[in-house]
């Protein structure tokens, strides 16, 4: 009995350890920060131009509105653009100060993405031969991170 507990203790255990990974991770610190700073980018643009849009459309109906107010003061007429202008106004207005930090945060990943780089170069070092020491080249992997 304690001969096939033992045997498949050891089973398992080789099974484990010899186990190829089902999943890979090929991805590198560096597409991510390119890729995430390039979502960031777009959607810093798209909030800017959206907000620009609804500022002015707020802005074209203000005036209208402003506009209806003065004709309506003398006719007796009430209108609403002005509080709906106001309303896309300030909503265009906090969307452009929205899309700050995401440039912000855009820029900051497209800079730790040049900073981590990765790269092969031939080293140099002294080897003791048989007569003398000679210099040797022999190939390492280079990673630099700047912070």
């Amino acid at each position: 009995m304690k001969k096939i507990i033992l045997f498949a203790l050891l089973l398992i255990f080789s099974i484990t350890s010899f186990s190829q990974q089902t999943t890979t991770a090929t991805t590198s610190a560096k597409t991510d920060y390119l890729k995430k700073g390039k979502n960031q980018n777009t959607a810093a643009w798209i909030l800017l131009g959206g907000g620009f849009a609804f500022a002015s459309t707020g802005i074209i109906l203000g005036i209208n509105g402003s506009a209806e107010e003065l004709v309506g003061a003398f006719t007796g007429e009430q209108s609403n653009k002005l509080e709906i202008g106001a309303g896309f106004f300030f909503t265009g207005l906090a969307s452009m100060l929205g899309s700050i930090p995401l440039f912000i945060a855009s820029s900051r990943n497209k800079r730790k993405a040049s900073a981590v780089s990765t790269s092969f170069k031939i080293e140099t070092g002294s080897i003791v031969g048989q007569a003398a020491p000679f210099k040797s080249g022999y190939p390492a992997i280079v990673i630099k991170i700047d912070f």
